[in-house]
C-alpha cells in the first residue's frame, strides 16, 4: 500500500487556537485501516477563511493544492451530527482527490477519499501545536522591537539544535543594550571551579545579588561581543570587554571561568584581549591580563577573564582558584582586598 502524509500550516480563525501543525496521512486501500509504510511528504501553508481554506506548496507552483471547509459543530452546513466534519480537494499532478471526514479540532479527524481511476482510501488528519521559535539572543529582541525593556525572556541560542532554550535576564539599556547574560558568580560561592561544567547550567535571571552560581553550556554562535563583570556590588561592577568575536573566542572567555578549563583550551585559543571601557577605541589589554608588575597571573590561583586589568592592579578578578578555595564570592579590586562573600560577578554576551 502506498501512504501519502501531508503536514498543513494552518490559522484557525474560527476557533481560538493558536497557529498548528496538521498532518494528513492517507493510504490507497478503502478498508478502514490506515497503511503505515511508504511515506511521501509535502509541506503546505494553510490560509483560513471562516471556516473555509485553501494550502499552497512552498516547493510546487500551483497556487491552490488543496481547497476545503470545516463544518461547525451541531450545524447542517455540510452535514448533521455531533463530531465536526470536514471536506476537502487535493490536486496533485493533474489529478483531483475528494476526502470526506469527521473528528475534531482536538482529536483529528479520519475518514474516507476517492481519486480518479476509481481509486479510493482511508486517511487520518491530526493536528499538534506549532513550535514556537524563540529568539537566540537579547540582541534580536531589542532589534525587532527597540522599546523592549530589560528583564527576563525566553530564548534559544542555538534555534533548533540540540540545546534546549532557557530563560535569560536580557539587559536593554547598559551599553547599547541587548545583552543576554550567561553566567553569575553568587557572592556566597566558594571559589575552587576547576572547570565550567562544574557550575549550574542555568543562570540566574538577576544581575543583581545573584543566588545562583551558573553558566550557560550550550553554543555561543548566536553571539559577537562579551562583557564580564566582577567585584559587583549595588554601586556598581568592574567591567572588561571586547567585540566582533569568534565563537572560538567567546567559548575561550567562558572557559576562564574554570582554571583547569582555561589552562586546557588556551593551548590551542589563545586569550582574547579584552578593554576596560566599552568605546571600541580603548586600549586593549593583551590576554585581559595585566603584567606590569612583571607577575605572571596566568595561572590557576584565580578563575575568570580579567585579572587586574583596572587601575590598582590588584585583586580585581571573578573568583578565588587554587588560591584561598573556600573564599567567596569575587574579588573587591583593591590591596589584597580578596572576595569576603560581599561581591558577585557575571558574565554577557550579544
Amino acid at each position: 500500500m502506498t501512504k501519502l502524509k501531508t503536514l498543513l500550516l494552518v490559522s484557525l480563525s474560527f476557533s481560538a487556537a493558536a497557529d498548528l501543525q496538521w498532518e494528513l496521512v492517507r493510504d490507497t486501500q478503502l478498508d478502514g485501516v490506515l497503511a503505515t509504510s511508504g511515506a511521501q511528504h509535502q509541506q503546505l501553508t494553510v490560509q483560513m477563511h471562516a471556516n473555509k481554506f485553501n494550502a499552497t506548496d512552498a516547493q510546487a507552483s500551483e497556487a491552490s493544492l488543496i481547497q476545503g471547509e470545516f463544518e461547525h459543530p451541531n450545524t447542517f452546513e455540510i452535514g448533521s451530527g455531533l463530531k465536526q466534519r470536514v471536506q476537502f480537494s487535493l490536486a496533485k499532478d493533474g489529478a483531483r482527490f475528494y476526502f470526506l471526514g469527521q473528528g475534531s479540532e482536538q482529536d483529528g479527524y479520519q475518514g474516507t477519499w476517492y481519486g480518479p481511476n476509481n481509486d479510493s482510501g482511508d486517511f487520518t488528519l491530526t493536528t499538534q501545536p506549532a513550535i514556537e521559535e524563540l529568539p537566540v539572543s537579547c540582541a534580536q529582541i531589542l532589534s525587532e522591537n527597540p522599546d523592549a525593556q530589560s528583564g527576563v525572556y525566553s530564548l534559544d541560542p542555538d534555534g533548533v539544535g540540540t540545546h534546549a532554550g532557557f530563560d535569560a535576564y536580557c539587559d536593554m539599556d547598559t551599553d547599547e543594550g541587548g545583552w543576554t547574560l550567561i553566567g553569575t558568580y553568587s557572592k556566597s560561592e566558594p571559589g575552587g571551579k576547576m572547570y565550567i561544567s562544574d557550575y549550574n547550567p542555568q543562570p540566574d535571571v538577576t544581575a543583581t545579588d545573584p543566588a545562583v552560581t551558573g553558566l550557560y553550556q550550550g553554543p555561543l554562535s548566536a553571539f559577537r561581543d562579551v562583557r564580564e563583570q566582577v567585584a559587583c556590588d549595588y554601586a556598581g561592577c568592574k567591567s572588561a570587554y571586547q567585540s566582533s568575536m569568534s565563537q572560538a573566542e567567546l567559548e575561550m572567555v567562558r572557559y576562564t571561568w574554570g582554571y583547569e578549563d582555561q589552562q586546557a583550551h588556551q593551548k590551542d585559543t589563545p586569550l582574547p584581549g579584552c578593554r576596560a571601557v566599552y568605546d571600541a577605541s580603548g586600549t586593549v589589554t593583551p590576554s585581559c591580563i595585566y603584567y606590569g608588575d612583571g607577575d605572571d597571573r596566568n595561572n590557576t590561583n584565580v578563575v575568570g577573564w580579567q585579572r587586574d586589568i583596572h587601575p590598582g592592579h590588584h585583586a580585581c578578578w571573578l573568583a578565588h582558584g587554587v588560591y584561598l578555595p573556600s573564599s567567596a564570592g569575587s574579588a573587591r579590586c583593591s590591596y589584597n582586598a580578596h572576595a569576603n562573600g560581599t561581591r558577585w560577578g557575571l558574565l554577557w554576551a550579544r
